[in-house]
């Protein structure tokens, strides 16, 4: 593979609208193809370890991150620049000695091996300092594909929340940042809103000596990026307003307040960095002016999406419009875009593990077998094996279909953080074909006579032209 990227973009919807619809949802795909990724010339790396007192307990905690560390030291090629940061209340550069970043070569390796071994656990937690100190370290690379992993095992307790949201709305753009969880004494919200920012990947890990391992694979994901950063922009038509914009795959997250505006009715809105092949779905959806007069019969464009020209990169297309056609006839369930459905179904499964979350947190049993059990049901049904496994860290799943769970006595809050707190989406929702559903063969659909538009069985007005059936039907 060689050349330069390609981004494309698709806009996959029902554009249909009932009489009295005020909303339209669209899932905005975003696409990148072909490329190679020069990671010596283009790829940088920081390492942010928490090195806070709780680390010491248990005393493998701070002996794993140590070999976490130096196992992504060991995959990062040759020729990518990276530091080692030891987080603290403060952030202390531990490798290299002086604040810069260094090219990786079997030797800078071998001597960043040696000074994690000396990471030692004091002090307090103050992620915000860390990050910092990784924004300015980036900055020296400017051109590079930036990307960070951050592992905490404590509440960001030594800086108030605005403190360190200002921190990663200044860092938002420059780098891209996956955060890990150890032990269970870690707030899910920070870490969360640290990847939602930064727009990079939340877990937590049960089992300390699995951190080596996942560190590896973050590295190895990293190393595929090829384009520092993407970016999205919407417009709106005055008689639309934007709701919501969200990431539902891979990773899930509500960017609406990331939105930049940028002109009248348009925003952007930073994508992070790309690989070479990666897909990436996005869920916008519009509220339309209750005074709207309806169009029956004709496409209305409800707004436009496109994708901001990227240096290195060739662009597919020109803009995308996101559309509207009213009918006369209620629109049937049939009819929401399958897309849609997946997304809507994954938001559940994520809102009934919160809900068993905060139900195990607060001492009610009864209230977490439940939220969990209805989890159960929805990642039974979407083959969710991932979600499944989580949940079996908390409960016994007594009958997965019919939601029966029981809570096991051994579940720690480590276990209820590893259900709570993922951000990957497991599966990505099939491009369909944006067009009404065939109804079943018993019941066939409509054909105009006039314009030869198909519409539901049993519908009084076409789809396509508005024109009653009573006076032509075939």
């Amino acid at each position: 593979m060689s050349g330069e990227p390609s981004l494309g973009l698709e806009v996959h919807q029902n554009k249909f609208l009932a009489e009295g619809d005020r909303a339209m949802t669209a899932i905005v795909r975003v696409v990148s193809r072909g490329g190679e990724a020069t990671v010596a010339r283009t790829a940088a790396e920081v390492l942010m370890i928490d090195c806070s007192s709780s680390m010491r307990f248990p005393s493998t905690k701070i002996g794993e991150a140590r070999r976490a560390a130096a196992a992504a030291i060991d995959v990062l090629p040759d020729g990518v620049r990276f530091a080692v940061i030891q987080g603290t209340d403060r952030a202390k550069t531990i490798y290299p000695a002086e604040d810069g970043l260094v090219t990786a070569s079997a030797r800078t390796r071998a001597e960043a091996h040696a000074a994690v071994e000396h990471l030692a656990a004091v002090g307090g937690t103050a992620m915000g300092t860390w990050l910092a100190k990784a924004r300015d370290l980036f900055e020296r690379v400017p051109g590079a594909v930036r990307h960070a992993i951050l592992l905490t095992d404590g509440r960001n307790d030594s800086q108030t929340r605005s403190e360190l949201m200002n921190v990663l709305t200044s860092c938002e753009g420059r780098f891209v940042c996956d955060a890990r969880g150890i032990g269970d004494g870690w707030e899910p919200a920070e870490l969360t809103q640290i990847g939602r920012v930064l727009r990079g990947n939340v877990d937590s890990v049960v089992e300390d000596d699995k951190l080596a391992e996942d560190f590896r694979q973050l590295i190895e994901r990293a190393m595929t990026k090829v384009l520092p950063e993407v970016r999205l922009r919407v417009g709106t038509m005055p008689f639309s307003r934007l709701r919501s914009v969200k990431q539902v795959f891979p990773d899930e997250y509500d960017l609406t307040d990331r939105c930049r505006e940028v002109a009248v009715r348009e925003v952007e809105l930073s994508l992070g960095s790309f690989a070479s092949d990666e897909t990436r779905d996005y869920q916008v959806i519009l509220d339309l002016d209750p005074d709207l007069e309806p169009r029956h019969g004709q496409d209305r464009q409800l707004a436009w999406t496109e994708l901001v020209p990227v240096p290195g990169a060739t662009t597919e297309g020109d803009a995308l419009a996101i559309e509207g056609r009213w009918t006369r006839d209620p629109v049937p369930p049939t009819l929401i875009h399958p897309m849609i459905s997946k997304y809507a179904a994954q938001a559940d499964l994520a809102e009934a593990l919160t809900a068993g979350g905060d139900a195990y947190a607060a001492g009610d049993q009864a209230g977490a077998e439940r939220h969990w059990g209805r989890a159960a049901v929805l990642a039974a049904k979407a083959e969710d094996e991932d979600t499944l496994g989580r949940l079996t860290g908390v409960v016994e799943i007594v009958d997965a279909e019919k939601g029966v769970v029981r809570l096991r006595a051994d579940a720690t809050r480590s276990h209820a953080l590893h259900v709570v707190i993922p951000s990957r989406v497991s599966e990505i929702a099939p491009a369909q074909e944006d067009r009404p559903v065939s109804e079943p063969a018993e019941a066939p659909p409509v054909v105009c006579a006039v314009c030869s538009g198909l519409s539901p069985a049993g519908a009084n007005f076409c789809v396509g032209c508005g024109r009653p059936f009573d006076e032509a039907v075939s």
